[in-house]
Formats: C-alpha cells, sequence, structure tokens
C-alpha cells in the first residue's frame, strides 16, 4: 500500500490519528531505551478505537501516514489491538491468518476423524460386552 493510498483511506473514512510519546513500548521484547515510542489511536465512524504502539529511531518524526504503513507492513503483530477487525475492514487487508488456521484444523480433523470412530465404537463394544466377575483366589 502506497502513502498516496493510505493518505486516501484516511481522508475518505474520516480517520484520525491521535498519537502521544511514552516511555515504552509494551509489545517490544527486550531493552529499547535508544527508541521513541508512541501511543496510538486511530478512530473514526467506521473505526471506534484502533490502539497501538509505534517505535522507532529518534532521528525519525513518523508522520501519520508512516505510523499506519507502520501497522499495514506487520498487520499480524497488532492482532490482540483494540479495534484490529475494523482497522482491516477499512483498509481491505486480509491478514490470512483465521483462514490458515481454519484449513489446518479441519485437516487435522479429517486425519483423526477415523481414530475417534475407533475408539467410539470400542467404547460402544465394551458396553455390550458383559464383564465376567473374577473372583479374588482365597476369598
Amino acid at each position: 500500500m502506497t502513502p498516496e493510498e493510505i493518505e486516501r483511506l484516511l481522508d475518505e473514512n474520516s480517520l484520525v490519528l491521535t498519537k502521544t510519546r511514552t516511555e515504552n513500548n509494551p509489545f517490544m521484547p527486550g531493552e529499547k531505551d535508544d527508541m521513541y515510542h508512541w501511543f496510538c489511536t486511530l478512530s473514526g465512524p467506521a473505526i471506534a478505537h484502533f490502539e497501538f504502539y509505534v517505535s522507532c529511531t529518534p532521528e525519525i518524526e513518523p508522520t501519520d501516514t508512516d505510523m499506519v504503513d507502520v501497522l499495514v507492513k506487520d498487520i499480524k503483530a497488532y492482532r490482540g489491538c483494540s479495534g484490529y477487525e475494523d482497522f482491516l475492514k477499512v483498509f481491505g487487508i486480509d491478514d490470512g491468518e483465521d483462514r490458515a488456521d481454519v484449513a489446518l484444523a479441519w485437516q487435522e480433523l479429517e486425519r483423526l476423524a477415523p481414530l475417534v470412530e475407533q475408539v467410539v465404537e470400542l467404547s460402544n463394544d465394551n458396553r455390550r460386552t458383559p464383564t465376567p466377575a473374577v473372583s479374588a483366589p482365597g476369598i
């Protein structure tokens, strides 16, 4: 997605990005004291609140477009953020994660289904066959 496309989507959807400098980015592992961090909220009629963090080196002063560009390029890193699904819809992004998970789950179920059927059948057979009484020696 180009910067022009990002700017167009921001304008068309009346989206406003608010950003506040913070001491750290809780989602960035390790010590990152040499970086600047922002807590951001993207909001508008189509996105109630998409909250996320952006971090960069001190020599970069990111624009709103730069910050959204970071989101688009690394969208899966923001899955846990509030407003994620709305952001995907507005920007026409498919992170592909859900479909891949579902496809993998169906493949696994297909593989395991015959084994499950065998276990159920064995369980049913055991219930139908009476268990003979066993006497203990010496009683």
